[in-house]
């Protein structure tokens, strides 16, 4: 079957997600009713999420031209996270929200499936991946933690370890800090607290703000990842939403 993406309709669909999971209040998050600190305000996140949103159209017609995944496509991802800081002063606040998005979307456009099958075959798109996509990954922490105010990030030794995404993720469980690990096994391991946070958004109890919730705090009392990096990965459950149900009402 030929694939043929709307990529102005996915760029629609991420960006909502962005938006949505930023504005929706959560604990210990910024929202439109709180920034958490002086370097995450809100109007951080927003324009972070409109700068990024291109870079998902391309990816779209990356896939279209294909008729598959690309041979790589975190080019796109680093690429928006550079064009993320258009517009506005303060740190890189979506770092994480993009390393997850990217394969979350390739395997949504690859896949006709509900969103757990969807989830479960991310592995799969990072294992698919060239070692010119892991240059890209390394480079976008590295990005990161040269400007963090944490020494040990800054001290973090970078090497673009292995052939595919997978293998480099795999490889940096093994070297990395705590929260690192947690975050890049939740990529590896078929996104389980996803999975949990998409299931709350598809019944029917309550309103979106309420059953994102719902699934956000059941992630927070399994899982040691901070705050901020469980709302990325709400984010992904939120665009697989939108984007089973395009035409649909969600708020």
């Amino acid at each position: 079957m030929k694939i043929q993406i709307d990529s102005h309709e996915l760029q629609r669909q991420v960006e909502m997600a962005f938006l949505l999971e930023v504005t929706i209040p959560k604990e210990e998050c910024t929202s439109r009713f709180r920034d958490i600190g002086p370097k995450q305000k809100f109007e951080y996140f927003l324009i972070s999420a409109i700068n990024s949103g291109k870079y998902f159209f391309e990816l779209g017609e990356r896939i279209n031209e294909t008729q598959g995944q690309p041979e790589v496509f975190y080019d796109l991802a680093y690429q928006a996270l550079i064009d993320s800081q258009k517009s506005r002063n303060g740190k890189i606040v979506n770092h994480g929200l993009l390393e997850i998005m990217f394969p979350v979307v390739v395997s949504r456009c690859l896949l006709d499936k509900e969103g757990l099958e969807v989830l479960k075959t991310v592995p799969n798109v990072l294992k698919d991946t060239s070692n010119e996509d892991v240059r890209y990954v390394a480079e976008m922490r590295r990005k990161i933690y040269l400007a963090s105010d944490k020494q040990f990030k800054r001290d973090f030794p970078f090497h673009a370890f292995g052939d595919n995404v997978l293998e480099h993720y795999e490889h940096h469980k093994i070297v990395a800090h705590q929260a690192s690990k947690l975050f890049v096994s939740e990529l590896t391991e078929g996104m389980p607290l996803t999975k949990m946070m998409y299931q709350s958004l598809t019944t029917d109890k309550g309103n979106l703000t309420e059953r994102l919730n719902e699934g956000f705090n059941q992630a927070r009392s399994l899982s040691e990842l901070p705050y901020g990096a469980l709302a990325d990965f709400s984010a992904a459950a939120l665009f697989l939403l939108i984007s089973e149900n395009p035409k649909s009402s969600i708020i």
